[in-house]
């Protein structure tokens, strides 16, 4: 029987919609729509698949995937499956029916708080914290070991229970997470910093998580809540969150119930009480108390099914879409935002929210005058989801992107591969302020007291036009400014003086390249010392660059070869910022094969200059009998390279210790260098001296 066309188009662009929704929710952390919002759409492609079965084969599986290329990968010792969820009293009522089936007579079940956070599994090896894994694919996820270890609620030891002479491998399972009220402190200081605030509390914890630099992780004050241990012996559910509060993990809570009254009346308590929780929650996972009845009850390809998440639907109201205004970003973007009646919801009152782009507006067939559904995505960021068709005038028209910039009337164009609208006039008034702005953020040059107001200032009196021109100010302009004086311009003088001394990578920053946020510039840099050393690089070794993709990479490459940028690194020299590179340093050689011993002489200068480890990637083997693993990790760090935990032809050199294992012939088959102890201390040791030099 042939597939009706409508429907196999219905099911394709289903896929795509979900594919597209995965991939900006696992890999990016910025989802785009509301979590009941996805629901919808793959409970729409559940029943497609039920009416047609012939579609099955094009069914997309697996639990979505957040792994990233820079960080080393691992399998994990079991799949770490997602749950199903439901939206339905009634759905709920069979899945705990089922489950007594199975069981042949009344079953306990175990309600806790459904985490919105991201899921981590943790190994400990007799006792000791060995490594820490996210998700990733299900089967495997990327080592976040080092960033873990920033999170301070998670026990760097648990209790070594097993026979004696042998290994004891537990794995305990739970959500990293951001509470709320630090999740809204920093909202306020990004949006302060004129960035674009976080959707909610995930995203931050999911980007938090995937982080370069450990320092900056422990900056974002992640948590963490357990609620699994494998590779213990244990008996039911409720003696695991017993266990877990005994090896001090913090703990999500849960609440026994038998039968589906008293499982209801659970859920129905902890939709009243989510509020009350530090850490986000968006639902109830029920799960069987007996943990003998997994193996009778099995799962499916991605989700148990001796488990289920009931998911509190979000609070929706209706408001009139009155204006959709345009915002022009410092990097050309227009963005639309609704302008909207106020309305209260979910704790505060709504008068505007961001439409992300015009294609976002086309499809959901947004106008002026219509009335709009209303949610908060996440329980933070108000979300435009529909319209509501009934209740649309016959005014109301179909919105059209312009053609021309809202601000100074220049063409808009859309760039291959992205979505947005943009204005490539660098001399458009709100792309000047707003570059200024980011210039001299807090997360870039961090110039104290050169704050929006003050930029418009600059502009208005025509002190200004470009952050170059901040380090011409004089005392006497400034101080016949409104509301500045003598002293505050002394300040601020100070302040632009001291912003020459920042680190490169604030600069990089700073300098708007898009897609180049603080992360990204400290990456660049670990791998090319040097502004100078980046505007050299080709296409496609910044492609190879782990963390930078191709769209990331024709940025970087499309700004550095623009001859005024050019002659922009020469003037940032001028005025004394750290643009170009020292006396090179004698880099390591690419590795022969078979791998070889670095022996001898340094291969290193010994006159000060760039650090022997920068832009370099190490793995370690063995034990270093005066220097802990993870200190040699830390020191290598701060001096510019980074260790990998697996091996590839990624790293440079396999440093080699005592009782080294099997990464060593690894390292042979590969061609890498290897350095043994002797080597690796006179490389610290010049290093050092090379720093106290300096």
């Amino acid at each position: 029987m042939n597939l009706d066309p409508a429907v196999e188009e219905e099911f394709r662009r289903l896929e795509e919609e979900i594919a597209g929704h995965d991939r900006r929710y696992h890999g990016e952390a910025r989802p785009t729509v509301s979590d009941f919002a996805y629901d919808q759409l793959r409970r729409r492609q559940g029943e497609l698949l039920a009416a047609h079965p012939s579609l099955q084969t094009l069914r997309p599986g697996g639990v979505g995937d957040d792994r990233l290329d820079r960080f080393p990968k691992k399998n994990h010792r079991e799949p770490m499956l997602s749950l199903n969820n439901t939206y339905g009293e009634d759905e709920l009522r069979r899945f705990v029916e089922r489950v007594e089936r199975a069981a042949a007579g009344p079953v306990d079940f175990v309600v806790e708080p459904k985490i919105d956070g991201v899921a981590l599994a943790i190994t400990y090896r007799s006792g000791r914290l060995a490594h820490a894994l996210t998700r990733g694919n299900g089967l495997e996820g990327d080592v976040v070991t080092e960033n873990l270890r920033a999170v301070a609620d998670i026990p760097r030891t648990i209790p070594a229970e097993g026979k004696e002479g042998e290994e004891s491998v537990v794995e305990v399972r739970g959500e990293i997470h951001v509470e709320e009220k630090d999740f809204q402190a920093m909202n306020a200081e990004r949006e302060e910093m004129g960035e674009e605030p976080y959707a909610n509390a995930r995203n931050l914890a999911a980007g938090s998580l995937k982080l370069l630099d450990p320092k900056e992780s422990a900056r974002r004050r992640l948590h963490f809540l357990a609620y699994e241990i494998l590779g213990y012996a244990i008996g039911t559910q409720w003696e695991v969150l017993e266990t877990l509060r005994r090896w001090q993990f913090p703990s999500n809570g849960g609440a026994l119930a038998r039968g589906f009254a008293q499982v209801w009346q659970r859920v129905e308590e902890l939709g009243k009480s989510r509020s009350g929780h530090a850490f986000a929650t968006d639902g109830a996972v029920v799960k069987a108390n007996d943990r003998s009845l997994r193996a009778v009850l099995g799962a499916q390809s991605s989700a148990p099914r001796w488990a289920i998440a009931y998911k509190f639907a979000p609070e929706r109201v209706e408001t009139l879409l009155e204006d959709i205004r345009l915002r022009v970003g410092r990097t050309g973007v227009v963005t639309p935002v609704a302008v909207l009646s106020p309305v209260h919801l979910a704790g505060s009152t709504i008068r505007s929210a961001t439409l992300h782009n015009g294609d976002d507006i086309a499809r959901k067939d947004l106008r002026i005058g219509d009335t709009v559904f209303l949610e908060k995505a996440g329980e933070v960021i108000p979300a435009v989801v529909a319209p509501v068709p009934e209740k649309r005038p016959a005014s109301a028209l179909p919105f059209a992107f312009p053609s021309q910039c809202p601000a100074c009337g220049e063409p808009l164009v859309r760039i291959d591969g992205e979505v947005a609208h943009r204005c490539l006039n660098p001399d458009c008034p709100p792309q000047l302020a707003r570059r200024l702005e980011h210039f001299a953020s807090r997360a870039a040059l961090d110039i104290a007291t050169l704050g929006p107001a003050r930029i418009a200032q600059l502009l208005e009196r025509g002190l200004v036009r470009h952050f170059v021109d901040i380090y011409s100010l004089d005392a006497d302009s400034l101080a016949a400014l409104p509301g500045m004086g003598p002293r505050s311009a002394k300040n601020l003088l100070a302040a632009v003086d001291a912003s020459r001394r920042q680190p490169t990578w604030r600069l990089l920053h700073g300098l708007g390249i898009p897609h180049v946020g603080a992360e990204t510039a400290k990456l660049l840099l670990r791998r090319w010392p040097s502004l100078q050393d980046l505007a050299a690089a080709e296409r496609d070794e910044l492609c190879r660059c782990d963390g930078v993709g191709e769209v990331v990479a024709a940025g970087i490459f499309r700004f550095f070869r623009s001859p005024a940028n050019r002659k922009l690194l020469e003037t940032l020299s001028s005025l004394g910022f750290a643009v170009f590179s020292p006396t090179p340093a004698i880099g390591l050689v690419a590795a022969q094969s078979p791998a070889r011993e670095l022996a001898g002489p340094s291969p290193f200068p010994e006159s000060a200059g760039p650090s022997p480890f920068r832009g370099k990637n190490f793995a370690i083997t063995g034990s270093f009998s005066s220097l802990g693993r993870e200190e040699l990790r830390r020191r290598i760090e701060e001096r510019g390279g980074s260790v990998r935990e697996a091996l590839s032809r990624r790293v440079d050199v396999l440093l080699v210790g005592e009782r080294p294992g099997s990464k060593r012939a690894e390292a042979e088959r590969l061609g890498i260098a290897t350095a043994g102890e002797d080597v690796l201390f006179r490389w610290l040791q010049e290093s050092e001296s090379a720093e106290r030099r300096n």
